[in-house]
Order: structure tokens, then C-alpha cells, then sequence
């Protein structure tokens, strides 16, 4: 039976719908997939972090968990503020020796209301010291996360240097083939002898073991950046973060220091739970409490001293319970002044650590300043190369190509270590990792510029590669 002309134009755009969806999924997976690999190899180290920070939390969840913990011992410690109420239901059997009751059961039942009023601080002192273990377990939460980050941010920049170290590992194997196939080749024309031959192919294998262990050490660092950012790094990461352009600030050890030790999170994390520790010792003891009641009654029996219902107010005094009391008060001065050493000790640790930190970030700046340079001069040299090899007045290029690509990777291990230096001291500071990737960021916190006061004899440095001591001429 022929169609009519409207029914096979609903046919038409039908086809012509299911058509377009189906290139719809065909080409938009692939461009959704490229899109993603080019976020990657542009991926900067301050939007990983943010990236760790929204999807790694299962590797905080202890710390997470135990601030939880706090949340409810506070709930529990506030329960003794806040009214009970009891409800009791009994049955018994029994026999009465007077003649005149007849029963020989009983059901009696009673709800029982009961405010506390006064416990003479011992329930505050247990408030107060949930909301100090509150405060130290939000620390150590800030804690875990903070090590999570730095250990992303350390993946971060092996796996770039790691991704140049490849293309220098390859580029030296394919170099060592190479040579052998021409030794292969001079061999069978008698130019050559085995041993030649063998030596060069015991350096191609040599070559290929040491890029194969790069790239599996490769595809450890990428597995580790997927478990931490959720997110999958199967992409090549072609731009490799910048080392810093600005040498950092002279800092004055002191005032760091003495605004560091407000701020740092293991300090503060110690200083609270010692917090804790002395209201919970404080708020030990045997002391009296006294509290409200009503009570309401009823029973099947009939009892000439039975009340209906009562109110009143009681005073419970411990007079005596073996000494438990006290042995619990000397184990939380015992765990107090344990703290408190713990406490002392991460204090002047703080120090030290301050000062190795900022010495390592100004040794790390010229560690960049080191690898320019050495770039700079194997750029140099490739160029060079190049030129005599495009003039036919060398066979190959050599060794330049190989070594400009390992003083890449040495920039870049260089940025890394300069960066992951900043982020430790910010995270001493009690800042977030990523406060460390700013420029300045020591102006910014303390709201001035810290100048040191050390006065030491400080050589001349300088390549001209960020450095402001270079001769001048005479005016």
C-alpha cells in the first residue's frame, strides 16, 4: 500500500533525528575526551589542589571521623544539662499475710521527671572540654588534609619532570640503536669487531631498561594523581610549570617565628587537647549534685503509703568509691603533663623547622637560577649543532638533543623544589598549600615586608639569570 507524502515525511525526519543523535555520540565522546586530556596538560599546581581538595577526602576520613567523635562527646557532655525523664513498669507475684487483701499479683507502674540544677562545675568542666577536643581535632583534620595536598603537589611535579625525563630516556635509546645498527653494518663489511658490536648492544639494552623503569615509575604517579584528584591522568602533560620569575623576600626568622607559633596547626592541635585535658582533670572529683524531681505512680494494689504523685528537690553525695575518683584524676594530670611536653617539644622543633624551610627555599631559587642556566647554554649548543648538521659537517646531532631535554627536566625539578619549599613553610604558617604558590605570600600574611636582621657576610652571586648583582659601568 503506497504512503502518503505525510506520513513518509515523518519518516524522513525521523531517520533524519536518529541520524544526527547517533553522530551526536559518536564524535562527542572523543571531543569530550579530548577536552579533558587538554585540561590535564594544562593543569596548574594551585587547580590540582583545588581538584584534591573535592575529591580526595577519603584520605582524610579518620581525621574527619574523630572530629565527628568530638562533635558527639559534646552532645553527651550537654545531655547532663537538660531534663529526664524515667518510666518503669514492674509485675510481681506475692502473698500477703494479711487476710484482708485477697490479691496475689501486682502491676505498678511510675515516671519519673528529673532536672539537674547544680553538679558545682563538674558537667561545664566536661562541656568545656568537648569544645577544646572540638578545636583539636578540626586541627588535626587541617592536618591531614594539608599532607594530602603536599604529597599531590610533590606527584604533581615528579610526574612532570618524569614526563621530560621520558622524552630524554627515549631520545638516548633511540640514539644507542642507532649506533648499533651502523655497528651491525660496519661488522658485516669487517670495518668493525665483535666486541664493538656487543657493546653497543649491550648499551641499547641498557637504555631501554633504564627508560622502561621510567615508564612504569611514570604510571605510578599518574595512578597516584587518579586516586587523589578522582579524576584520570592518561594524557601527556606538555606544559610543565614555570619556575618562579621573582627571587623570594629575605625573611627575619624571629617574627616568623613569633607569628607562626599562633597559627601553626600541631601547636594549636596540642595547645587545645592540653586544654581538654586539664577541664576534664579539673572536673574530676567526688562532689555533690543536686537536682529536681516529680514523680507520677500508679499500681493495681491498693497501698496506704502510695503518693499519686510528687515533687520535691534532692542532694546525692558521694561520700566514698574506693579511690576511683582519684586514680582517674592522677591518669589526666599524668596525659596533661604529657601534652604539654609533646607541646613544648613541637615548639622549638617549629623553629628549626622554619629555618631549614626558609633556607631551602632561598637554595632552591638557586637551584633555578642553576638550571636556566644550564638550559640556556644546552639550547645553545643544540642550535649549534643543528647549524653544522643541516651544513653537513656532522653525521647526527649527537648528544645535544638528549642533554637539552635532561636540562628541562632539571628546570622543571628545580620549579617543583622551590615550590614545594614555599608550600611547606605556608603550611607551617597554618595556610593552605596553595597560599605558598603566590608570589609574595609572606608580604601577604604578615601585612609587611619582613626584612632579616642577620647581619653575616653574604658572597656575590649571580648568573644574569635573576640575579641584580651584576658589574655595572662607572658613572
Amino acid at each position: 500500500m503506497p504512503q502518503s507524502p505525510r506520513s513518509s515525511s515523518l519518516l524522513f525526519a525521523a531517520f533524519l533525528f536518529s541520524a544526527t543523535l547517533a553522530l551526536a555520540v559518536v564524535f562527542t565522546g572523543p571531543f569530550a575526551l579530548a577536552q579533558e586530556k587538554a585540561a590535564q596538560a594544562s593543569l596548574s599546581p594551585a587547580e590540582l589542589l583545588e581538584l584534591i581538595e573535592a575529591n580526595g577526602g577519603y584520605a582524610f576520613a579518620a581525621a574527619a571521623a574523630d572530629l565527628d567523635a568530638a562533635h558527639a562527646r559534646l552532645d553527651g557532655a550537654r545531655a547532663n544539662l537538660f531534663p529526664r525523664l524515667t518510666g518503669t513498669v514492674m509485675g510481681k507475684r506475692l502473698e500477703a499475710k494479711k487476710t484482708i487483701e485477697t490479691r496475689d499479683s501486682e502491676v505498678e507502674s511510675s515516671l519519673e521527671l528529673v532536672q539537674p540544677i547544680y553538679d558545682f562545675g563538674q558537667t561545664y568542666s566536661r562541656v568545656r572540654a568537648a569544645r577544646s577536643n572540638i578545636a583539636a581535632a578540626g586541627e588535626k583534620l587541617r592536618i591531614a588534609r594539608h599532607t594530602v595536598l603536599m604529597e599531590g603537589l610533590a606527584v604533581f611535579f615528579d610526574l612532570h619532570v618524569s614526563e621530560l625525563r621520558m622524552h630524554s630516556l627515549n631520545q638516548d635509546h633511540a640514539s644507542a640503536y642507532v649506533h648499533w645498527e651502523r655497528a651491525n653494518e660496519r661488522f658485516k663489511l669487517g670495518q668493525a669487531d665483535p666486541v664493538t658490536v656487543s657493546e653497543e648492544l649491550a648499551r641499547v639494552e641498557k637504555t631501554r631498561l633504564l627508560y622502561h623503569r621510567e615508564r612504569s615509575r611514570n604510571s605510578s604517579l599518574r595512578l597516584r594523581l587518579e586516586d587523589l584528584t578522582g579524576k584520570p591522568f592518561s594524557g601527556e602533560l606538555i606544559d610543565s610549570p614555570k619556575p618562579p620569575a621573582k627571587k623570594p623576600t629575605e625573611v627575619d626568622t624571629e617574627k616568623l617565628f613569633a607569628f607562626a607559633e599562633t597559627r601553626n596547626p600541631e601547636i594549636k592541635a596540642l595547645a587545645r587537647r592540653a586544654e581538654a585535658l586539664s577541664f576534664q582533670r579539673d572536673g574530676t572529683g567526688n562532689r555533690p549534685r543536686i537536682e529536681a524531681f516529680g514523680t507520677v505512680g500508679q499500681s493495681t494494689r491498693e497501698h496506704r503509703s502510695r503518693e499519686d504523685w510528687a515533687v520535691g528537690a534532692r542532694m546525692t553525695v558521694p561520700f566514698f568509691d574506693g579511690g576511683l575518683k582519684s586514680a582517674e584524676h592522677a591518669r589526666l594530670d599524668a596525659e596533661y603533663r604529657k601534652v604539654r611536653a609533646e607541646h613544648e617539644i613541637r615548639r622549638r622543633d617549629l623553629r628549626r623547622q622554619l629555618r631549614e624551610a626558609v633556607l631551602l627555599r632561598n637554595d632552591s631559587w638557586q637551584q633555578v637560577i642553576a638550571a636556566r642556566a644550564a638550559l640556556d647554554f644546552l639550547g645553545r649548543r643544540l642550535a649549534k649543532r643543528q647549524r653544522l648538521y643541516e651544513q653537513e659537517r656532522v653525521a647526527d646531532l649527537g648528544r645535544a638533543m638528549i642533554e637539552f631535554s635532561g636540562g628541562e627536566s632539571d628546570v622543571v625539578r628545580a620549579a617543583g623544589t622551590y615550590y614545594l619549599a614555599s608550600a611547606r613553610l605556608a603550611v607551617l604558617l597554618g595556610e593552605n598549600p596553595s597560599g605558598g604558590l603566590a608570589e609574595n605570600f609572606l608580604e601577604r600574611l604578615l601585612g609587611e615586608k619582613i626584612g632579616t636582621k642577620d647581619e653575616q657576610l653574604s658572597p656575590k652571586e649571580g648568573t644574569g639569570f635573576g640575579q641584580d648583582d651584576l658589574p655595572k659601568i662607572e658613572r
